[in-house]
């Protein structure tokens, strides 16, 4: 199984695919004729999935997360969101930044931690259970954008483009 993603223009009725796309895993070039070829043997089960929004608020009423919701942030989030992690977001687990209370409902309490894009991310098993299981503590700033506090105080930013330490005392607060 392969997760390949091309740029595409729409005109009217028509979409027109950029020659180059990445191949997710690995993060690899692969070419819209290659991809063409191995749709047309006829060996190849092909599935196309439906475009999904990165910037649009899923939602979804319960804990469990639906696997749109867990598409939308595989993709959006790429890799483990821990501060240097590189490890696949597709094999990741789908974290709920604030907890979700099983006893809001129950008690007539709202949601801290509702089952939202703006609530979730991934984190590889290692990281989820150092998070939940020590002091280090997340939240999104916007969206795929993630501020991050160590047990020591230190805090770091990770966003697409990799991590980066917060400076706790800014060149213009000095």
């Amino acid at each position: 199984m392969i997760h390949a993603h091309f740029q595409a223009t729409t005109t009217g009725q028509t979409t027109v695919f950029g020659p180059t796309g990445h191949i997710e895993e690995g993060q690899r070039l692969v070419l819209l004729g290659q991809v063409k070829a191995w749709c047309a043997d006829t060996h190849t089960k092909v599935t196309i999935k439906p475009v999904i929004d990165l910037n649009a608020e899923l939602t979804a009423p319960g804990y469990e997360i639906p696997a749109r919701i867990r598409e939308q942030i595989i993709l959006r989030d790429r890799t483990c969101v821990f501060p240097h992690c590189s490890r696949p977001a597709r094999r990741a687990d789908v974290d709920h930044i604030v907890e979700y209370d099983h006893e809001a409902e129950a008690e007539g309490r709202p949601q801290p931690g509702p089952t939202t894009s703006s609530n979730l991310a991934c984190l590889c098993r290692f990281h989820h259970r150092l998070k939940t299981h020590s002091a280090w503590t997340y939240r999104m700033v916007a969206p795929g954008v993630f501020d991050w506090t160590s047990p020591h105080g230190h805090r770091y930013r990770r966003d697409r483009h990799g991590t980066s330490p917060i400076d706790p005392d800014p060149p213009e607060r000095r």
